[in-house]
């Protein structure tokens, strides 16, 4: 995932924001400006094998979406929500999703907290 803020977003703020989900009894922490959609209650249009595994795809508008497990295993149940991020190399544009049991209350850090988590990570 991509966790450098643009610098044209950036310069308006002065925090970043944290979104924080659960899924499998792990905690997810995702910078707010990579989130693309939060989708409740999502229903896979069909199923596709990526690397081995099977993974369910949601189709959202020309998009073909997988929920991918952060932990790289398969999905054993459709997630109470699926956490749509987006993804960039370049010109290249993608999205992919994770999935959440539950989302708890997002949190701030300074640039400086944040930069500092990411090289400790």
């Amino acid at each position: 995932m991509n966790t450098v803020i643009p610098e044209s977003v950036s310069s308006l703020f002065n925090k970043v924001k944290v979104e924080r989900f659960w899924w499998d009894g792990v905690q997810v922490n995702i910078p707010f400006h990579c989130i693309y959609a939060t989708i409740p209650n999502p229903v896979p249009n069909h199923y596709t094998e990526i690397n081995g595994i099977k993974v369910p795809i949601l189709k959202l508008g020309t998009y073909h979406v997988p929920i991918w497990d952060p932990m790289h295993n398969e999905l054993t149940q459709i997630p109470k929500y699926a956490i749509v991020l987006s993804h960039q190399e370049g010109e290249k544009f993608g999205l992919y999703a994770y999935p959440a049991d539950c989302k708890d209350e997002s949190y701030f850090l300074s640039y400086d907290e944040w930069f500092a988590r990411q090289k400790a990570a």
